[in-house]
């Protein structure tokens, strides 16, 4: 398999002021191509640290992504720091230098000096065009060794990776007759890590040669499956073996058979292909599961509206919730919740309302009832389900973890209908 490390350059990272959103998608493209993905390397803007890193990823991977350090700037350092490596030295490229001249002047810009020596590159690389910015890519090639740069912009490395970089790995795997790595994920709800992996077994039973993670969130449970071998069609089947067992244990809470889908397209496709509408009356996720149905394009078809009553007087006024049942039961309760799926249901006239009521704190617990308690209902006018839950002590969490059950709950109650 063809061995992937990416290095990513910037103190922005090291420090923690931005997020690296670079590595995951350069990681996530290269997996799916076939590549084995070893490192992941965040660095300071310092030429020794990125030449001995460099040295580093090189001993133990085939090649090095780098992206970072190609602007105009006197902190970017990496094309300086990859001349040293290189032992190269910087030449005017006339192409790219006419390029990023057309780059301002399509925009109206006088091009400064600074930008002008981005036209200055190793003579020993390859250049890689930049079609949405002034930094060209570099690729370099040592001992059967390869280097290939990136700008950090998304954008420019992100148009850069799919244009040039992906195909010149692919023509690489190619070449060297590397094998491939394929992997598959499914996607479960309802059910407890632990859980499935009792019904699954113990993977050595099953996977010879492969590869079988399990990966939870407050979203569910993710199983992913890999094997690799000489191509895509030989690793598939293998993964295709260890899918149809793992249906056969744990089927019932599979809701996905790719990464690519989540739950709310997936009910989206059911409430569509059942011809099924619903509203919802919401309080303490403050419009959550309004937002997250309106997050699916085409959702107006089953979708229309519905109220966020996050006060007691909006949940009597806009949903009609007795008032003498808050006063009895509280407004967190069953009894509410109940009321506010069936009411709003009434309300809009559609096939399903959902009630969420709760406390999301961080005040307003009690013994009784703490923090991160939440009643959901979901009603179809004939009946009425509730559940009460426990969803933690954060605030934000509680609020997720709030969306994702009452997502649960209707999921359920569509595949059984």
């Amino acid at each position: 398999m063809l061995k992937i490390s990416i290095l990513t350059i910037g103190d922005e990272i090291c420090i923690g002021q931005i997020v690296n959103t670079n590595a995951r998608f350069i990681a996530e493209k290269c997996t799916a191509i076939g590549c084995d993905v070893l490192f992941h390397s965040s660095i300071k803007d310092d030429k020794e640290i990125i030449k001995s890193d460099l040295d580093r990823l090189l001993k133990l991977t085939d090649l090095v992504l780098i992206t970072g350090g190609l602007g105009p700037t006197s902190d970017d350092i990496t094309k300086p720091a990859l001349c040293e490596y290189f032992d190269d030295i910087l030449v005017k490229n006339q192409d790219v230098f006419d390029s990023i001249s057309k780059f301002f002047a399509k925009r109206g810009l006088k091009m400064i000096e600074r930008n002008a020596e981005q036209a200055l590159l190793p003579s020993k690389c390859k250049v890689i065009a930049n079609h949405f910015g002034t930094a060209p890519g570099m690729l370099f090639e040592s001992n059967g060794k390869y280097v290939i740069s990136m700008p950090g912009i998304p954008i420019e490395m992100k148009n850069m990776l799919e244009s040039y970089v992906l195909g010149f790995l692919k023509d690489l795997i190619e070449l060297k007759g590397e094998d491939v790595v394929a992997f598959k994920v499914l996607q479960t709800i309802g059910v407890a890590e632990s859980i499935l992996a009792e019904k699954i077994g113990d993977p050595v039973d099953f996977i010879e040669n492969g590869t079988l993670a399990f990966l939870p969130s407050y979203k569910g449970v993710k199983l992913r499956i890999g094997f690799g071998a000489k191509d895509f069609n030989a690793a598939n089947q293998r993964i295709e073996k260890v899918e149809s067992y793992i249906k056969s244990k744990v089927g019932e809470y599979i809701f996905a058979y790719s990464d690519d889908l989540s739950l709310n397209e997936v009910i989206s496709s059911l409430l569509i292909e059942r011809k099924k509408t619903i509203a919802v009356a919401e309080s303490c996720t403050g419009g959550l599961l309004a937002a997250n149905f309106t997050d699916v394009p085409g959702s107006s078809k089953y979708f229309l509206g519905g109220i966020v009553a996050y006060s007691n007087e909006a949940k009597t006024k806009l949903v009609k919730v007795d008032s003498d049942l808050i006063k009895q039961h509280g407004a967190v309760s069953k009894q509410v919740a109940e009321s506010l799926a069936k009411n709003v249901k009434q309300i809009f006239k559609y096939d399903f309302g959902i009630g969420i009521t709760g406390i999301a704190g961080p005040s307003g617990g009690s013994s009784e009832k703490p923090v991160g308690t939440v009643w959901i209902a979901l009603s179809d006018g004939k009946n009425s389900y509730s559940q009460k839950f426990f969803l933690g002590e954060k605030r934000a969490i509680i609020r997720e973890r709030a969306l994702v059950k009452a997502l649960e709950m209707l999921y359920k109650k569509l595949l059984n209908s």
